[in-house]
C-alpha cells in the first residue's frame, strides 16, 4: 500500500467492545462529522464483563465521581435511569447488569455500527506515510487500516470474560510505556505460618476497619464488611487496601500486615471494662462467637488483653489472589502519556486510550467503572 493506493479501511476503529468501547462508539457515532466506524470484541458478544459487575447488578457510577453527572446523562439518553443507595453506588433502576449491557448494544445498533465478534487482535502497527496510519492483524490472519485508533481493551482482571492483557503489549509496541501491573480490587492471601493459626474462622464476616502496614507503617485504611476464608481475607475494604499492596511483594517481602478493629466505635477500655463486669462473659455479645474464642484464647483469657487483640487484631499476609479473582487491574498507561481532555496520545497523533488500560485504579463503589464510560465518552468525541 502506498499514498496513491485508495484507501480500504475505516476512519476509525476501536478495539474492546466492553464498557469504555461501546461508550465510544455510540459517541462517535453520534457526531455529526464522524465517519466509518469498526469495533472489534474479542469475546462472541459485546459487554461480556458487565454482566458480572456488582454482583450481576452493575454498579454503574457513584456520586462522588468524577464526570458523573455526565455518565448519567449518557446513560439517560439510551434509557438507562439510575438508583442511588448506600455510599452514594449507582445502580440501574432495574437493578439488573443485563439491561445494562443490552441498553448499550441496542443504542449501537440503532446507529448501524459495524462490529466484528470473536475475533482477536494480535498485532498493532504504526504505518508511517500511509493514509492509513494503522494496520490491525487478526488471529486468522485476516488484517485490515484505520485511520484513528481507540485501544480499549481493558486490563488483565478477569480472563474468564476475555480480558488478557492485549492492550498493554499494543501501547508499548506503539511506544508508549506500561506502568506495572497487577491485580486489584482482589482477595488478599495469608502467609503459610498464618493460614493454620486463621482458619478456625473460615466464613466469618464482619463489620470492622482495617490497616494495611508495611513494615509497620500504615499504608491504608477502609472501613466496612471484611471476610474471614481458608485462604486470606475477602471483602470490600480487603479490595480497596490491596489497590495499595506494594509490587514488592511478588518478591515475598516487605513484612506487610493487616490490622482489623474489629469494633469499631467501641473503646479498649470500654471492652475491657464490659468482660469484667459480666465476670468472665468475654465478648460474646459483641462478636461472633468464632472470634471471641480466638481473641480469649491469644489473650489468655485477660480481659485487658482481649480487648487489645480486638481493636487490633493483625495478620500477616503474602500477596493477592490472581487474575481471575480481580475486579480491576492496578497499573497501565500512564494519563501523563495522553491528552487528559481528549484521551489521545502525546506521542503519535490519531492514537486513542479509555478504560482500565489506563493506570488509575479505584476503590469499589462505582468508580471504575464510571472512569470507562468517562474516559470511552472522551475518546469518542475526540476519534
Amino acid at each position: 500500500m502506498n499514498n496513491d493506493e485508495v484507501f480500504l479501511g475505516y476512519d476509525a476503529l476501536i478495539i474492546g467492545g466492553g464498557a469504555a468501547g461501546l461508550a465510544a462508539a455510540i459517541t462517535y457515532l453520534r457526531r455529526k462529522d464522524h465517519g466509518s466506524l469498526l469495533l472489534i470484541e474479542a469475546n462472541d458478544v459485546c459487554g461480556k464483563k458487565l454482566l458480572a459487575t456488582g454482583n450481576g447488578r452493575c454498579n454503574i457510577s457513584n456520586l462522588s465521581a468524577d464526570d458523573y453527572q455526565k455518565t448519567k446523562e449518557f446513560f439517560e439518553s439510551i434509557g438507562v435511569l439510575f438508583r442511588v443507595e448506600a455510599g452514594g453506588r449507582v445502580f440501574p433502576m432495574s437493578g439488573q447488569a443485563a439491561s445494562v449491557r443490552d441498553a448499550l448494544v441496542y443504542a449501537l445498533g440503532r446507529k448501524q455500527a459495524e462490529t466484528r465478534l470473536g475475533v482477536r487482535v494480535l498485532n498493532v502497527e504504526k504505518c508511517d506515510g500511509l493514509e492509513g496510519k494503522f494496520k490491525l492483524v487478526f488471529d486468522n490472519d485476516s488484517y485490515i487500516y484505520a485511520r484513528r485508533l481507540l485501544i480499549a481493551t481493558g486490563g488483565k482482571a478477569g480472563p474468564q470474560y476475555g480480558c488478557y492483557g492485549d492492550g498493554f503489549n499494543f501501547a508499548r509496541k506503539l511506544g508508549h510505556s506500561v506502568e506495572s501491573i497487577r491485580p486489584a480490587l482482589v482477595p488478599i492471601i495469608y502467609t503459610d505460618e498464618e493460614r493454620g493459626r486463621m482458619a478456625c474462622l473460615s466464613g466469618v464476616r464482619v463489620k470492622s476497619r482495617a490497616e494495611l502496614l508495611v513494615n509497620g507503617k500504615r499504608v491504608a485504611a477502609s472501613e466496612g464488611e471484611l471476610q474471614f476464608t481458608d485462604y486470606g481475607l475477602s471483602g470490600i475494604i480487603i479490595f480497596d487496601l490491596s489497590t495499595m499492596m506494594p509490587k514488592s511483594m511478588i518478591e515475598g517481602k516487605p513484612h506487610t500486615e493487616i490490622a482489623i478493629d474489629l469494633v469499631p466505635g467501641e473503646t479498649e477500655e470500654g471492652l475491657a471494662r464490659l468482660m469484667s463486669d459480666n465476670e468472665g462473659f468475654w465478648l460474646e455479645g459483641v462478636v461472633e462467637k468464632k472470634l471471641s474464642a480466638i481473641l480469649v484464647r491469644e489473650g489468655k483469657s485477660e480481659a485487658s488483653a482481649i480487648a487489645a487483640l480486638a481493636k487490633r487484631f493483625v495478620v500477616t499476609v503474602s500477596g493477592t489472589k490472581g487474575w481471575k479473582e480481580a475486579q480491576a487491574t492496578h497499573g497501565g498507561v500512564p494519563v501523563s502519556e495522553i491528552d487528559e481532555k481528549t484521551g489521545e496520545s502525546l506521542f503519535l497523533p490519531g492514537l486513542f486510550f479509555a478504560g482500565e488500560i489506563l493506570a488509575p485504579v479505584y476503590i469499589c463503589g462505582g468508580f471504575n467503572l464510571n472512569h470507562a464510560w468517562a474516559t470511552g465518552l472522551r475518546a469518542g468525541g475526540y476519534l
